[in-house]
C-alpha cells in the first residue's frame, strides 16, 4: 500500500508542468464561459453636450475664444463599452464630456482633447470628434454708439426724439469681434404706446454692412434705457392774419397785402386735454430787413401752452409786400370821339364828361397829372344811329402807371 501512495505522489510531484497547463486551460475555459454569459457590449449616445472647464480661469487671463464656446463644439457622439450586465444601467447622467481650457496661456490656435468619462466602473468611453481647435484672442473693451429705431407707429400719435440714458454701450469680447461692431441698434415697437414711456430695451449689434453679430460674443450689459415722448396729435391751420400782424421790418410806406404758408396746417402734439381746445396756431414773429417787395421766409411754429411739438416745426411763408394804394379823383373829364369814319357826321356822347378816380401808390400818383387822363370812345365801324354801351377807354392805358376808373364805364353815342 505504501508503495502505491509513493508512486502516486511521485507522479504529482514530477508532472507539475502538466498541472500548470491544466490550470491555465481551466481558467481560459472559465473565462470563455463567463464571456459567453456576460460579454462586453457598446452603447452610443448621440448629440451629447460638451462642457468646457476653466473658462473663468481663461477670462482671468484676459483671454477668450474667437467664437463662443457653445459654437465651437457643443455636441458630440459618445460610445461607451462595458459588460452587458453593467451596461444596461448606463445612462447619460453617468457620462461627462469635457474640454479643459486650463492649458491655454496666450493668444493663438490650440487643439484640445475632448475627454469622456463614466462613473460606471470598468467602462471605456470614446468621443467623436476627439479634438477641438480653438482660436484664442485677448479680451478688449469698447464703447459703441446706440441707434434707436421705432417700429409699428400708429396714425394719430406723435413720436418724439428718443432720449437715451447713455448714448453708447460698453462691450467686452474677443478683439476681432469687438472691432467689427459698427453700432448697437435698439428697436422699439411703439404700436401699443399711447403716452410717454421710459423703459429698458435689448440691443442687437451690427457690423458696417448691417449684418447682425450675436450678442453672446460679448459680455456686459446688452440693454439700454430709453425715454420716448409719445403723445396724441391733431391737425390745425395756421392763423394767417396773426402772421400778418406780427411781421415787422417793412420799408416805410409798404404793407403786407397777402400771406400764404406751406403747409397750410400742422399737427400739434400734447396731452389730449391740452390740445383738444386749440383751433389754430401762429408763427414766431417774422422780422424783415426793410422789405420793399415780395419775400419768402422760413418761420417757426409758435407752440401754444401745453403743446409739446409741432409737425412740421417750421413752415415756408410767402409775403406779398407793396405800397398801399391811394386814390385821386378828377372831375368832369371830357370824353373824346375817335376814329369816326365820316368827318361830315356829327357825334353826340351821353354823358359827355365823366369823373375819373385814379388809383396808385404815393410815388405813382406823385408822378401823375390830370393832363395824362384822356378818356375817349372808339367809333371804329360805327355808322349813323344810336349806339349804347360804348366803352370808355383811356389813352396810353395800361402804361399810365396808375389805374384809372371812370364814373361811367360805358356811354351812349349818337351819330347823325
Amino acid at each position: 500500500m505504501s508503495k502505491i501512495v509513493a508512486v502516486i505522489k511521485r507522479l504529482f510531484v514530477q508532472n507539475w508542468k502538466m498541472k500548470l497547463i491544466a490550470l491555465i486551460f481551466a481558467f481560459i475555459l472559465w473565462s470563455f464561459v463567463i464571456a459567453e454569459d456576460n460579454p462586453y457590449k457598446t452603447k452610443t449616445f448621440r448629440d451629447f453636450p460638451v462642457t468646457y472647464t476653466a473658462a473663468d480661469e481663461l477670462r482671468q487671463k484676459d483671454l477668450t475664444t474667437s467664437e463662443p464656446l457653445a459654437q465651437l463644439l457643443s455636441l458630440v457622439t459618445v460610445t461607451a463599452q462595458a459588460r452587458a450586465d453593467a451596461l444596461q444601467y448606463l445612462n447619460e447622467n453617468m457620462i461627462q464630456v469635457t474640454v479643459d481650457l486650463s492649458s491655454i496661456d496666450g493668444i493663438g490656435e490650440y487643439t484640445l482633447r475632448v475627454e469622456g468619462k463614466s462613473s460606471l466602473n470598468d467602462t471605456t468611453v470614446n468621443v467623436e470628434p476627439s479634438t477641438v481647435t480653438v482660436n484664442v484672442e485677448e479680451i478688449v473693451p469698447r464703447s459703441v454708439p446706440v441707434d434707436v429705431q421705432l417700429t409699428g407707429e400708429q396714425e394719430g400719435f406723435y413720436y418724439g426724439e428718443p432720449v437715451l440714458e447713455d448714448e453708447t454701450i460698453e462691450i467686452r469680447g474677443a478683439r476681432s469681434k469687438v472691432e467689427s461692431v459698427a453700432k448697437a441698434i435698439c428697436k422699439i415697437d411703439v404700436g401699443e404706446m399711447t403716452g410717454p414711456t421710459t423703459a429698458s430695451y435689448t440691443v442687437e449689434y451690427v457690423d458696417s454692412k448691417g449684418e447682425t453679430i450675436p450678442a453672446n460674443n460679448f459680455t456686459g450689459s446688452s440693454s439700454v434705457i430709453v425715454e420716448l415722448p409719445v403723445y396724441p396729435q391733431k391737425e390745425v391751420p395756421i392763423d394767417l392774419e396773426a402772421v400778418r400782424s406780427t411781421t415787422s421790418g417793412l420799408a416805410e410806406g409798404y404793407e403786407i397785402t397777402g400771406v400764404t404758408v406751406e403747409p397750410q396746417a400742422v399737427n400739434i402734439a400734447g396731452k389730449l386735454e391740452d390740445i383738444e381746445s386749440i383751433g389754430t396756431v401762429t408763427l414766431e414773429p417774422i422780422v424783415l430787413d426793410n422789405a420793399m417787395g415780395d419775400t419768402i421766409v422760413e418761420a417757426n411754429v409758435r407752440l401754444p401752452e401745453g403743446v409739446i411739438a409741432s409737425v412740421p416745426s417750421k413752415v415756408q411763408v410767402q409775403l406779398t409786400i407793396m405800397q398801399p394804394e391811394l386814390s385821386q379823383t378828377y372831375s368832369a373829364m371830357r370824353i373824346a370821339a375817335r376814329n369816326l369814319e365820316d368827318d361830315n357826321l356829327d357825334v353826340s356822347i351821353t354823358p359827355s364828361a365823366v369823373d375819373v378816380t385814379v388809383y396808385g401808390t404815393q410815388a405813382a400818383l406823385g408822378d401823375f397829372s390830370a393832363s395824362l387822363l384822356k378818356p375817349f370812345v372808339d367809333l371804329t365801324g360805327l355808322g349813323k344811329g344810336v349806339h349804347q354801351n360804348v366803352p370808355v377807354k383811356f389813352q396810353n392805358e395800361p402804361d399810365l402807371g396808375v389805374r384809372p376808373v371812370s364814373s361811367s364805364t360805358t356811354v351812349t353815342v349818337t351819330i347823325s
